[in-house]
């Protein structure tokens, strides 16, 4: 009876570690080519969770140097099997947006709802960020 209980208990904390892999918490990064620019944009994202809530900061940008390059932060929960955030970046953009999983990756998609800079705009589309390892 006994080995059955601790086989019960590993078993479970087990299955608990394998799920703490699919959490968002880390560090991400990704680039792709916008729909009329070859130029590739790249946008890294730190999700970290303090207190029981969650942060993130982030910064976006072309691989050239190129326009805007903006920093930005903001809070994200989840919300059904999707995370929501709102965001403020360094040129005074405010807006929300989505983070998916997809495997140990996440999609990062963001909607700008105060524009002060139009530059960037084409920063915050829909991107597939890899899980920085180490």
């Amino acid at each position: 009876m006994r080995l059955l209980q601790t086989f019960s208990i590993c078993f479970l904390v087990a299955l608990l570690c394998g799920f703490s892999s699919q959490s968002i918490l880390g560090s991400f990064e990704g680039t792709t080519t916008t729909n009329r620019d070859p130029e590739q944009r790249f946008l890294s994202l730190a999700v970290t969770e303090k207190k029981g809530e969650l942060k993130l900061e982030g910064m976006a940008g072309y691989s050239s140097g190129r326009s805007a390059a903006p920093d930005f932060s903001g809070k994200c929960y989840k919300k059904t099997n999707k995370y929501h955030f709102t965001f403020e970046d360094s040129f005074g953009n405010k807006g929300f947006g989505t983070i998916t999983k997809v495997n140990d990756d996440i999609l990062f998609s963001a909607t700008i709802t105060t524009l002060k800079d139009s530059r960037c705009v084409p920063l915050y589309h829909s991107i597939l960020l890899k899980r920085k390892k180490g």
